[in-house]
């Protein structure tokens, strides 16, 4: 699923939908961080409809989120080389080439 923009409530629930329900196992934990899109009651619904449960990180715990840390590298990295790329989207694609190099 690709979109444009920005993530916002109805895409994150549409990706849940589409998406995640059907990779889940019961039993399984969903652990999300505390982004307004993640909290709406139709995700929750949708992803204990499947037999799993929603588990939220405490507020301002990037140490418990691993993907934070690689986030912080990535814009790092791309403020860094930005000014070598016409576009931004040359700047991550460039990023993720040079991570798999390393």
């Amino acid at each position: 699923m690709i979109f444009n923009g920005a993530c916002n409530t109805r895409l994150f629930e549409a990706w849940v939908q589409q998406v995640l329900i059907n990779e889940l196992k019961p039993s399984q934990f969903v652990v999300m961080d505390n982004a307004a899109f993640h909290k709406s009651k139709k995700t929750k619904k949708l992803i204990e409809s499947v037999g799993c449960k929603v588990i939220f990180l405490p507020p301002y715990s990037p140490d418990l989120n691993p993907i934070e840390k690689f986030w912080a590298n990535m814009k790092l990295w791309i403020r860094n080389q930005i000014t070598q790329f016409a576009k931004s989207y040359d700047a991550i694609i460039s990023f993720f080439y040079a991570q798999t190099s390393l």
